[in-house]
């Protein structure tokens, strides 16, 4: 291949604080990429569009849940890409010129699997993630599984595409994991990208839907939130959820948010300990605490408070390829609002995206890659 084929490398393992003074991309850069030969089963295939995930982000910081992110490691797993060549073996119908989104997370598929069995790769305890275990998105070409590949549906667009992975997983949440009814009060702890997703899907599943962030996301992600028609609430350590919640949140109709300081259902999407631990405080008899995000640690909770109160707590680890479908299906008929949350960046620009990702400079990064 002569033209000169670009990644996003991630190499380094240095804890990084974003508000120590050292640059939030240290421990990444821009390396030329050699495309190795195509082995069974496996496609080249050229990103088009690629986003930034919070778990990008996190290696990034070599942060204490990441560690076991090969290095050196061209990273990303959320994107659109196009299939330029078939490596030897069966790849089902797919064929060169094909637009496609990859799954992150594919399974052993082993037959004594029970994950991989009824097609849950993302809960195979032997899985690979694209982007982290073999090279991935952030570079301009991309040799990965076949099986990995989900064709687009009729209508969804290459800049679409690039969001299919992350509102998969909130697809996951909402539909497999939260029993939403309508009128049911709901808190989305967190307003990144996933956390805004979720709150998207809620609302649209009838729920009425707050979402919090820390002052910093005041301008920028609340305010996106705010524009949409969410309600948000800035917390801090002096100003919970709770504080809030039993001060009284009123919404833009002049009525009373939750119910005695209580709310029928949490999503937790911060990955912040401190707000798992304090979420059953908020939660109505028989509620539902829903967790998304991972964490740097244990987590201090009140086991015996959720037993009293009969709460129901389940955890969502990614998404299955049937999450891939419903999720192209809900931007092609703008449930989720796509435009509204992106934000764009050309290839040579990758470095400023990640570090207004990284410093929450931006709702979601979504990079041209060629």
């Amino acid at each position: 291949m002569s033209e000169s084929i670009k990644g996003f490398c991630l190499h380094g393992r240095e804890r990084i604080i974003p508000s120590s003074g050292v640059s939030v991309i240290s421990n990444t850069s821009v390396v030329d990429m050699e495309i190795p030969e195509l082995k069974e089963g496996e496609i080249l295939a050229k990103p088009i569009y690629t986003g930034i995930c919070g778990s990008d982000n996190s290696a990034c910081l070599g942060k204490p849940n990441f560690t076991w992110v090969e290095r050196p490691r061209v990273i990303g797993h959320e994107c659109s890409a196009e299939v330029l060549e078939l490596g030897p073996g069966d790849h089902g119908g797919l064929k060169v010129g094909d637009v496609f989104t990859p799954v992150a997370q594919l399974g052993c598929r082993r037959e004594d699997c029970p994950a991989c069995t009824v097609g849950k790769w993302n809960l195979c305890p032997r899985k690979t993630i694209l982007g982290f275990h073999r090279d991935g998105g952030f570079g301009q070409r991309m040799v990965l599984e076949s099986d990995r590949a989900v064709p687009f549906i009729e209508g969804l667009t290459h800049k679409q595409g690039a969001l299919v992975e992350p509102l998969s997983v909130a697809c996951n949440a909402i539909y497999n994991k939260c029993d939403i009814k309508p009128g049911m009060d709901v808190v989305v702890t967190g307003c990144g990208i996933i956390g805004l997703m979720c709150a998207e899907l809620a609302r649209a599943s009838g729920a009425r839907v707050a979402v919090t962030g820390i002052e910093h996301d005041r301008q920028v992600r609340l305010k996106a939130a705010k524009e949409r028609g969410f309600i948000t609430l800035v917390v801090s350590e002096s100003q919970t959820l709770q504080t809030y919640l039993e001060d009284g949140v009123i919404d833009d109709n002049g009525v009373r948010f939750g119910s005695n300081g209580k709310v029928d259902l949490l999503i937790e999407c911060t990955g912040v300990p401190q707000v798992l631990g304090q979420a059953g405080a908020v939660i109505k008899p028989n509620g539902d605490i829903c967790v998304v995000a991972t964490y740097p640690g244990p987590v201090e909770f009140d086991a015996t408070n959720l037993t009293r109160s009969s709460h129901n707590m389940r955890g969502v680890m990614g998404s299955s390829k049937d999450d891939f479908v419903v999720a192209q299906k809900l931007l092609v008929q703008e449930v989720f609002p796509a435009e509204h949350y992106v934000n764009m960046y050309q290839f040579d620009d990758i470095g400023q995206a990640f570090e207004d990702s990284i410093k929450a400079n931006n709702v979601k990064a979504v990079v041209k890659m060629n």
